[in-house]
């Protein structure tokens, strides 16, 4: 998700190999097949594993697109609180770059994106919870793991990621 045009490219190759070229589904009714993978096989589920379970079920180049905020958002936070080698975040964080600069940033769906007006349960619940993250000596703004309204996500270098990644 964090790669731009790596799925477009997999279509290509896709069409290339089959007869009948790549055909997304848009709906009104969509028939998507959940993974089911065994949990001492999770860590060897690759990139090109991902893509052929896209591919299967007809998502569509645009949904891929509007997830790389998240890829992005996910990467960020592994630089500061890593789950696995940073090597592997490196290699993914440098494909990105390079992907960047060739194929500009993936749009957002619109209709899917932006943000809603906060209710005053969520003013209380949001400040509650900051007030509890302070008192345990947690500042998740630092962490990376929140972004103020605003602030645009789609970087090129990210903040987290420090000459020593």
């Amino acid at each position: 998700m964090a790669r731009p045009g790596l799925y477009c490219e997999a279509i290509e190759a896709f069409n290339k190999v089959y007869n009948e070229p790549f055909a997304p589904q848009y709906g009104p009714q969509l028939m998507i097949t959940q993974v089911h993978v065994p949990d001492d096989k999770v860590r060897n589920f690759s990139d090109d594993d991902a893509i052929r379970v896209l591919l299967y079920n007809h998502i569509p180049v645009e949904w891929v697109d509007h997830a790389y905020t998240y890829g992005v958002v996910y990467l960020e936070q592994q630089f500061h609180h890593p789950t696995m080698s940073l090597d592997i975040f490196r290699e993914v964080d440098d494909e990105r770059l390079e992907r960047l600069h060739l194929y500009g940033t993936p749009a957002a769906i619109p209709q899917w994106d932006g943000w809603r007006e906060l209710t005053e349960e969520d003013h209380y619940r949001l400040m509650f919870k900051r007030a509890e993250e302070s008192a345990a000596g947690l500042f998740p703004e630092a962490d990376g793991l929140y972004y103020y309204i605003g602030m645009d996500p789609n970087v090129g270098q990210l903040w987290k990621r420090t000459p020593a990644h």
